[in-house]
């Protein structure tokens, strides 16, 4: 109990950090795994992929998406996992991390990320996993966005791949967030997700006084490159 007479608020450990390795094939229970959630996802919603589908099965690659529902990572690791012939290693928050699906996420090679700002070991971790030919799945606006549109990027994306010259992969989602909406617990069951694939790009690294213009810049185009590919009411100021 707290001095007011309340409930003390029950502490969690944190989670943790194990440095995940390149994953660059997939076991039987990746591709069960995949196999499973594009028959759940499949059979509650209207999926179709679209875009440039033959993509590298081998060599690092940095995946960005927009996010704006919790299935957009299991809908990208399904749909695209069998072409690109490994798993997508999300760079996921400390707060999933939990008992019950912390094995899950270290089968699949996910990077934690420490809340609170900047963490400097989440990003040593996707640069490593890159130089080991892995695929690095980050969201650029870090969280969902409330309306479905894009919002706020932050710099991390572009760093990293600035930093490793590795290509980058745009995937854009439309309608996840009418089907599994911000604080919703159920799904709205035949809503339309189109995933679509764009082509790989590579953003330059500024030297000196440039860096942090060239950062803001590489942003900017990440964010322009994921507008084109989803929806036209899910761009927002990117559109």
């Amino acid at each position: 109990m707290t001095q007011d007479g309340q409930p003390a608020a029950r502490s969690h450990p944190r989670a943790t950090r194990e440095a995940p390795r390149a994953i660059t094939g997939t076991s039987w229970f990746m591709r069960l795994a995949g196999v499973a959630m594009r028959f759940g996802l499949g059979a509650a919603a209207r999926v179709r992929i679209e875009g440039d589908l033959e993509l590298p099965r081998t060599g690092p690659l940095l995946l960005v998406s927009n996010h704006t529902s919790n299935v957009d990572p299991p809908l990208i690791g399904a749909w695209l996992q069998p072409r690109l012939g490994r798993p997508v290693q999300f760079m996921a928050k400390e707060q999933i991390f939990v008992p019950a699906l912390r094995p899950l996420l270290r089968h699949f090679g996910a990077i934690l990320v420490r809340a609170g700002g900047s963490d400097v070991d989440a990003y040593r971790d996707a640069l490593a996993v890159l130089r080991g030919g892995g695929v690095v799945g980050l969201f650029p606006e870090g969280t969902r966005s409330a309306d479905g549109t894009l919002g706020a990027p932050h710099p991390g994306a572009a760093l990293i791949a600035a930093r490793s010259g590795v290509p980058i992969l745009p995937v854009g989602i439309s309608g996840a967030h009418r089907f599994l909406r911000r604080n919703s617990r159920l799904p709205r069951f035949g809503t339309r997700i189109t995933i679509r694939v764009g082509e790989p790009f590579r953003v330059e690294a500024g030297e000196g006084a440039d860096r942090r213009a060239t950062t803001e810049a590489a942003t900017a185009e990440i964010m322009r490159r994921l507008a084109a590919l989803v929806a036209s009411d899910q761009r927002g100021r990117w559109g």
